[in-house]
């Protein structure tokens, strides 16, 4: 059974004369009809087995399977950079064109190949995302040494230990419901322009995200499904 992800539908690419030809889902011999799927020739099993495939689960569902597949991948993509971060003690820049590149073929995959701008900016999106919880091991470590150091000025003078312990009173009391969600947008905020702050720093790494950002859209260009025939192995078309 051909699967669809083998054949390229983004473009047409002309496989020359169809005598001697072989279907090129399931390299079968073609010896009486054949159909051409976007400049490729298939025989008229394949092809319709690649067009039920093109037309599988409606717009909804492909769109929900691509968010599904493409979340798993910022997901492990994230693990797997904290891993290489405790491992090597660095955080390197060129993992975000891996994140990149796993994730837009993970959101390309759960939507059928069809791509659009729809699968273009989920597939940014989650690859941000991942990049961008990849900062977050840093960040939560640069707030535990502020801490550590805020602790270490109060023991050393009293006066400031009476002010952190009135701060503390005054965080202690419960925040409103608006407090709350201007809090999480604030933070959320922070976190996202953090791999930009850091490339203002090091425009080398500023570079490699919007590479990373490249390759996850350009995996989810807009594809369409060409289909002609059925022709005669003679190259005359058979009646309709």
């Amino acid at each position: 059974m051909p699967d669809q992800g083998d054949l390229q539908f983004d473009r047409a690419e002309a496989t020359g004369g169809p005598a001697g030809s072989t279907c090129a889902a399931c390299q079968r011999p073609i010896s009486d009809t054949y159909f051409e799927v976007n400049g490729q020739v298939l025989c008229a099993s394949c092809r319709n087995i690649v067009e039920d495939q093109w037309n599988r689960g409606g717009s909804a569902g492909r769109f929900g399977k691509a968010l599904g597949l493409g979340l798993l991948a910022a997901i492990g993509s994230a693990i797997a950079w904290y891993a290489v971060l405790k491992l090597t003690d660095a955080q390197w820049a060129i993992l975000a064109i891996v994140v990149g590149l796993a994730v837009g073929a993970a959101v390309s995959k759960g939507a059928n190949g069809r791509g659009g701008w729809r699968y273009q900016t989920l597939a940014i999106f989650l690859t941000y995302t991942a990049i961008v919880s990849s900062y977050v091991p840093i960040i939560i470590e640069g707030m535990r040494e502020r801490s550590a150091q805020v602790s270490d000025e109060a023991t050393a003078r009293p006066d400031s230990l009476v002010k952190v312990n009135s701060e503390k009173a005054a965080v202690a009391e419960p925040l409103s419901a608006g407090a709350f969600v201007l809090g999480i947008v604030f933070l959320f905020g922070i976190l996202y322009a953090t791999p930009i702050a850091v490339g203002f720093e090091s425009p080398i790494a500023l570079l490699i995200i919007g590479i990373a950002l490249y390759e996850a859209w350009k995996l989810n260009k807009k594809a369409a499904l060409k289909i002609t025939g059925p022709y005669q192995v003679a190259g005359r078309p058979t009646p309709a």
